[in-house]
């Protein structure tokens, strides 16, 4: 199954990782702190013709506490300007310009707490754009055209990616993918080195960054690897055997890879990947380590060291701290579900001192909760309707007579698809009570358990496919990635389709005029 990559947060990392080759870290560390940074922009020479409504611009960054992205988004008005004020959890990160009018860049920027960045985006006669800088420490304006070049140096292919030695990926054991991914990925970081220009702040933040991600979606999350596997026997088996195949199960030493990751490193704070580094390790079921609940954080840890110092190298740190805030992050966001007066005590007992900030962070966000979960829709988990495929969306549709209906693609692994969610439940408070109902559909390559946990947090219609259902009715629609989305009217008629969420302000107006 493919997803739709364009509302990732960095889009550059696909594939494979390496935990052999350091980088030497920079010398400006990230701190866990809360405050608000302030950006400031002008678009310069744009075509006055692209003049509209929808001209916007939007910013996105991550949150190393609560676990989850921030996206925040602004019209540019007549004169080309723009501005953010942008509530932080961590000074000295990195943030994501995107623009409609730009939709080719992405334009990476510094935020800092009680400081302001300015950005000039100048479009030339031939429509490309460069970029001028101000109140920047770590990053370039070549740094900001150009990361992506490097991006797609680091996921370009290496010719034996499929085959070693003429033995097929399949038939490798974990230990043994580790070991090819490992070798495939040095290969690749040599090559990026040595081809890129960058700044050493930004090549040391590309890397470090790519390795987490494909530390995410290939070794953490092994079910991914499986499917990877599964891919690459069928396309190289020989006709004798047979359809179906088993790879191999990990053990908990195959995760002792994550010695390499320096995991305690506070640099690790401004890389995206980290706080889904700390959630995969959470959710992974062969570490296994249990919900936290109402457990007091210094037995839990306990519980937590047990299992992971032998696999990560230590056994105290920030790693461990963050890893506890990450383990009441999991409930307040995934199912908005309020911390309770025993965890709130938790929390402040454990976290005080220089720790303190990690407290008032989580407890904010137990506000911010708690307000949600009183406005958060009814969760209703259907039976899928016993018809043909050929009939099946109409038949779901059908069910919500008189109502507008949006419709979204998704999957419990699609970080595009759950940043989506996050940031509609505005739109999905402002439209409640209203003659609208959002109807969420996946299929198998969401684990069922998995699933039942997520969409306690999303509310609204659930449906789960089997696997000829979703690709049935992903094909009627064109669709190829997730997130996808189709919208009908009051009559059951799709009004529009689309792949890849388009934003807030564009979303409602779409919305709203079918209501």
């Amino acid at each position: 199954m493919k997803f739709y990559k364009g509302n990732l947060l960095f889009i550059f990392f696909i594939f494979l990782f390496t935990c052999t080759k350091s980088v030497e870290s920079p010398t400006t560390y990230p701190t866990i702190k809360t405050g608000t940074a302030y950006v400031s922009g002008k678009v310069i020479d744009y075509n006055k013709d692209d003049k509209n409504e929808l001209n916007s611009v939007s910013l996105r960054h991550t949150n190393p506490v609560t676990a989850e992205m921030s996206i925040v988004e602004t019209n540019i008005d007549d004169n080309g300007c723009f501005s953010f004020e942008i509530s932080l959890e961590c000074d000295n990160i990195f943030g994501i310009i995107r623009s409609n009018l730009f939709e080719e860049n992405a334009l990476l920027i510094d935020l800092a707490i009680n400081k302001k960045s300015e950005i000039e985006i100048i479009f030339n006669e031939n429509g490309n754009i460069s970029v001028d800088t101000k109140g920047s420490q770590n990053i370039s304006p070549y740094d900001i055209l150009k990361s992506q070049d490097m991006s797609k140096q680091l996921h370009a292919p290496i010719e034996d990616s499929n085959e070693r030695e003429g033995k097929p990926v399949y038939k490798y054991s974990p230990e043994e993918y580790s070991k090819f991914t490992i070798d495939i990925l040095n290969k690749k970081i040599a090559r990026a080195e040595k081809d890129s220009i960058l700044s050493k702040e930004m090549k040391i933040f590309l890397i470090n960054n790519y390795k987490l991600f494909v530390l995410n979606n290939n070794l953490l999350e092994y079910s991914e690897t499986i499917d990877v596997m599964r891919s690459n026997y069928i396309s190289t088996k020989s006709i004798e055997e047979p359809d179906d195949f088993i790879p191999q199960e990990p053990s908990l030493s195959y995760f002792s890879f994550l010695r390499d990751f320096n995991l305690n490193d506070p640099q690790r704070l401004r890389e995206p990947e980290y706080f889904v580094t700390l959630e995969k390790i959470l959710s992974n079921n062969i570490i296994n380590i249990p919900r936290i609940e109402e457990t007091s954080i210094d037995i839990w840890l306990k519980g937590a060291k047990r299992i992971l110092s032998d696999i990560t190298g230590f056994n105290s740190g920030q790693f461990y701290d963050l890893l506890a805030a990450h383990a009441y992050a999991k409930q307040l966001k995934d199912e908005m579900n309020p911390l309770s007066e025993k965890q709130i005590n938790n929390i402040t007992k454990y976290f005080k001192g220089k720790k303190r900030e990690i407290a008032k962070i989580l407890l904010r966000k137990n506000e911010e909760i708690i307000k949600l979960a009183a406005e958060k829709e009814l969760l209703v988990v259907n039976k899928t309707p016993e018809v043909l495929k050929e009939n099946l969306m109409a038949a779901i549709v059908s069910k919500y007579k008189g109502k507008v209906v949006v419709v979204d693609f998704w999957a419990t692994w699609c970080g595009p698809c759950l940043a989506a969610m996050k940031e509609y439940r505005v739109i999905k408070g402002a439209l409640k009570g209203k003659d609208i109902v959002f109807v969420y559909l996946t299929n198998r390559s969401s684990p069922y358990i998995l699933w039942e946990e997520q969409i306690k947090g999303i509310g609204g219609e659930h449906y789960y496919l089997n696997d000829d259902e979703w690709e049935y009715i992903m094909s009627a629609f064109d669709f190829e990635y997730i997130p996808s989305y189709v919208v009908f009217d009051s009559n059951g008629e799709m009004r529009n389709k689309f792949t890849g969420y388009p934003g807030n302000a564009e979303m409602q107006k779409m919305i709203e005029e079918l209501l």
